[in-house]
């Protein structure tokens, strides 16, 4: 289960990246009406209220994470008045925004242990990404994953007890995802990596050619929709995409921009709390 939590955060990488580039392609494909994807994207940066998400596998609850969206504040010179107040929720002067996944977390019913995991991406004020950072952990066990899009690079961090590893590699390298494995062997103990926590052999790895075409251009479908809950309906966008050429992605966002599910491949589902209690 840790191997593919972890491989889980790799994909979560790749989608991400890919996710902040939905401001323009977007395929045609499924009904509703086709909505701009940077409308939507606008939204879920500025949704007034975190998203608490229960995560199942197979319809059985394996774990938990908030979704937190937050517009940061610029300094200015111009004095406030005593007397000026802000309604809750809104900021003076927007200076970018942030995206973070708090207190995530998997129960692996197999030896009972529990992986944390969290994710912080920062925007400027026009949308585009700054900075991704992604942790994994399961004592003694810790992978985190930075990338910066000033430097165009991604820091590995893995660490094993007493032992810890670091590597930074350029995004010309991600192209080539097997060539970087073949060199981070060396220096990184691919076998910890690989063999601790994606598990050699595993179709993860088999997968790693498709990788070549995941490039940052992947296309997103987005639409307004109906989503039921409980005997009612409630209308939300629904924004699509598929991995590996193969996994079909949905994403369901409310018209305030709050995540209300989301369906990962292999029976993998994350649902908004509030929507479990309808």
């Amino acid at each position: 289960m840790l191997r593919r939590a972890a491989f889980l955060a790799i994909t979560a990488f790749f989608v991400t990246m890919n996710v902040l580039l939905w401001r323009s392609e977007f395929r045609a494909q499924g009904e509703g009406a086709p909505v701009p994807l940077a409308n939507v994207w606008a939204k879920i940066l500025r949704a007034p209220d975190d998203s608490d998400l229960e995560i199942f596998y197979q319809r059985r609850k394996v774990g938990h994470l908030r979704w937190a969206a937050n517009a940061g504040e610029t300094a200015t010179t111009n004095a406030v008045s005593a007397n000026e107040e802000l309604q809750e929720g809104m900021v003076r002067k927007v200076g970018g925004y942030s995206i973070d996944i708090q207190d995530g977390r998997l129960d692996l019913p197999e030896n009972k242990r529990r992986v944390r995991f969290t994710m912080n991406t920062t925007f400027t004020t026009n949308h585009q990404w700054q900075n991704f950072t992604v942790q994994l952990a399961q004592r003694p066990t810790s992978l985190e994953l930075t990338a910066s899009a000033t430097n165009e690079t991604v820091t590995v961090g893995f660490r094993d007890g007493d032992e810890a590893v670091n590597r930074t590699f350029t995004f010309a390298q991600l192209r080539d995802p097997a060539k970087l494995l073949q060199e981070a062997a060396g220096p990184i103990p691919l076998g910890l990596l690989t063999g601790g926590l994606l598990g050699a052999g595993t179709p993860e790895l088999a997968a790693l050619p498709a990788l070549q075409k995941l490039s940052l251009g992947v296309q997103w479908d987005s639409r307004q929709d109906w989503l039921k809950v409980g005997s009612a309906k409630l209308r939300c966008y629904r924004l699509q995409t598929r991995l590996l050429e193969k996994h079909q992605v949905t994403v369901y966002v409310s018209r305030v921009g709050e995540i209300l599910r989301v369906e990962l491949p292999n029976d993998l589902v994350l649902q908004n709390t509030r929507m479990l209690l309808l």
